[in-house]
């Protein structure tokens, strides 16, 4: 799973003067570092950790459109039998030819197995590549996300190519704003932890985002048809 992170630049300018500065070139290149803490760890209509750490960092080279991001999630505290435990470490590469259009890789890494010792995205890996395209319209957004090696076998133990696409809506209400989003995988697959064969809708999520104590607080409402589940999460971002 990865962050998004949207750089903003803020112009003051004291009553009554008009400074002439001069505008700063955009730099070359850029790092954007934070971390979120969670209640729970959702992704794509399915609760993968508990009360998790997750840091991320990415280096943007401006004027090639590249981006080299790398994220993690870390579980805390739950150490019992049930407990989901998990620790990931993805690492992503995304081109933006376009300001709209972003198309990429990520590398998803479960910590099961030694981390090179696996990376050679075999049926029995830790790792698991999977190809992104997205393109934002504006009042939407889709993205279309396959799993093309790694991890990912299918009901006949021959290469899944696991697909999850999912359509994305910006909100604001009031001091409020957000985003709804509904995905579903489109045949059979190895992540969406159901018996239902082919198609599905595995994802309807609502998230509003909200300062508090000057801190980005955000929730989450997750429903997946597939699985008839429901989940409720928060967090805050650094």
């Amino acid at each position: 799973m990865k962050k998004v992170f949207v750089v903003v630049t803020i112009v003051c300018a004291g009553f009554g003067l008009s400074p002439s500065f001069a505008e700063e070139p955009e730099p070359s290149v850029t790092l954007s570092v934070g971390a979120d803490v969670v209640s729970s760890y959702l992704w794509r209509g399915q609760e993968c950790g508990g009360f998790s750490v997750q840091p991320s960092a990415t280096v943007t080279f401006n004027k090639a459109g590249i981006s080299i991001g790398a994220w993690a999630s870390a579980e805390l505290f739950e150490k019992g039998e049930d407990a989901l435990n998990m620790t990931e470490f993805d690492l992503s590469l995304a081109w933006n030819p376009i300001e709209a259009l972003t198309v990429g890789v990520t590398d998803y890494y479960f910590h099961t197995d030694g981390y090179f010792g696996t990376w050679n995205f075999s049926s029995c890996s830790s790792h698991t590549l999977e190809a992104n395209l997205a393109y934002d319209f504006g009042p939407l957004a889709l993205a279309w996300n396959t799993v093309v090696a790694g991890c990912d076998v299918g009901p006949n133990d021959d290469r899944a190519y696991s697909t999850y696409v999912e359509v994305i809506a910006p909100w604001k209400l009031g001091s409020v704003d957000g985003s709804a989003a509904v995905g579903a995988s489109l045949w059979d697959d190895s992540f969406t932890q159901v018996d239902t064969d082919g198609f599905k809708v595995c994802n309807v999520t609502l998230i509003a985002n909200k300062e508090l104590f000057s801190l980005p607080f955000y929730g989450q409402v997750v429903y997946n048809p597939a699985s008839d589940k429901i989940y409720f999460a928060v967090g805050v971002s650094f």
